[in-house]
């Protein structure tokens, strides 16, 4: 195993949990695979992301990281890191968790495979949300926060009678029935595979804490996961009403607006032969085959995806407890997939349609909207945006496909 120098870095400290979430949230904007978002569809999709599948992050990769973090810091805590230190520690010790990881090979989750001691975001950043969201993380406080109070918390220990029973509850950052990690942490070769005791505990916090979700109703039956593309097409038996209708929302919502961002990748393809003389041909001609194709699905699906637009309101009257949508983008959307269920095969024609994508990348973007500013599409790289929303479910059925694998083993 390698041995861990600590690198450099910059960051900040900020006692405020909720402004470190907002930061966090910002980055995640930032670096999240397929987030970019010209036409602003991402705060609906988050929305759906977070009702379907809470906690989760398209960033996250395997499940057992909610186990392999607090097992760092119970350690941490243990032995009373000083504050200043504590950063220092932290990215040390998730370094190690590299390496143990690093014989699985490639292409496996492994957070840091290739950055190594130099990765910017550490697994503890990507996973501190989620930990708070299914309870195993018990104090709100900021990464940074919980670094200036850990050797305080490793002090507050509970009080013990003559038999060592606890007669007075201590302070705990993490849930006191989490199974505890191998004897051998940090020190030799890990895998993701969960543990039984572990899988059991990961399902029983995340239904407690999450009811109503999809990724709890997996965790009763995570078989059912298995030969499903998209969220929406797990076998909805025993489902409760509101996770019905919200895999309903959801599907109409992803089905409708994946046209638009095709539509959105053809107008910037021509846009660029026409400014710059590009030979973008080939991006058009693919895009505009994925529009007819998107046409053909919507018109199979016409009576529902009508339905579903003509009572839009009850779509927002639903989303309105998990996200506040403004009135604004509430527009943008109506005016995109009306159209889309009164002539799809004609969608890429509407010159109403193409006026209004225009229009909201430029109020979203300013100076960086590519369709009305030519600097801006001229660092284009030809790149597609988008695709069909699938709220997360490659992570969450990765996390449902690792449990159930440790339960079968143990059946």
């Amino acid at each position: 195993m390698s041995t861990y120098a600590p690198a450099s870095s910059v960051g900040w400290l900020d006692f405020d949990s909720a402004a470190s979430e907002r930061a966090a949230a910002l980055l995640r904007a930032l670096e999240e695979p397929g987030t970019l978002d010209p036409i602003g569809l991402g705060v609906v999709r988050d929305a759906f992301s977070g009702i379907l599948s809470p906690g989760t992050s398209t960033i996250q990769t395997r499940i057992r990281y909610f186990l392999f973090i607090p097992w760092i810091c119970q350690r941490l805590e243990s032995d009373r890191i000083a504050p200043r230190e504590f950063a220092a520690k932290l990215r040390y010790r998730e370094a190690q968790l590299i390496d143990c990881l690093r014989p699985l090979g490639p292409n496996r989750g492994i957070i840091g495979y290739s950055a190594g001691n130099k990765l910017k975001r550490l697994p503890s950043e990507v996973y501190w949300g989620g930990l708070r969201n299914w309870g195993l993380r018990r104090l709100d406080w900021s990464l940074a926060e919980y670094g200036q109070r850990a050797a305080a918390l490793g002090r507050m220990k509970p009080e013990r009678d003559d038999d060592h029973a606890a007669i007075a509850r201590g302070i705990s950052m993490w849930a006191t029935t989490m199974p505890g990690p191998p004897e051998d942490f940090l020190k030799a070769e890990i895998s993701f595979d969960l543990r039984e005791e572990e899988a059991l505990f990961l399902a029983d916090f995340i239904r407690h804490r999450r009811p109503g979700s999809l990724l709890a109703a997996l965790c009763d039956d995570p078989k059912r996961a298995e030969l499903a593309s998209y969220p929406w097409e797990v076998p909805a038996d025993g489902f409760g009403d509101g996770l019905v209708q919200a895999l309903h929302h959801a599907r109409c919502f992803s089905e409708l607006t994946v046209g638009p961002q095709h539509l959105y990748n053809a107008l910037l393809a021509q846009k660029a032969r026409k400014e710059f003389g590009w030979e973008t041909d080939e991006v058009e001609a693919r895009e505009m085959a994925s529009l007819g194709r998107w046409a053909d699905a919507v018109a199979q699906r016409g009576a529902e995806l009508g339905g579903w637009v003509e009572d839009i309101a009850t779509f927002w009257a639903f989303l309105e407890p998990f996200e506040s949508v403004s009135p604004v983008t509430r527009e943008f959307i109506e005016a995109i997939v009306e159209p889309a269920v009164q002539d799809p095969t004609g969608y890429h024609k509407n010159e109403t349609v193409r006026a209004t994508l225009e229009a909201r990348e430029l109020r979203l973007k300013g100076k960086r909207a590519r369709l009305t500013n030519r600097a801006a599409l001229e660092s284009w790289n030809q790149a597609p945006f988008g695709g069909q929303l699938d709220y997360r479910w490659l992570v969450t059925k990765s996390y449902i496909s690792d449990m159930a694998t440790a339960l079968e083993a143990q059946g």
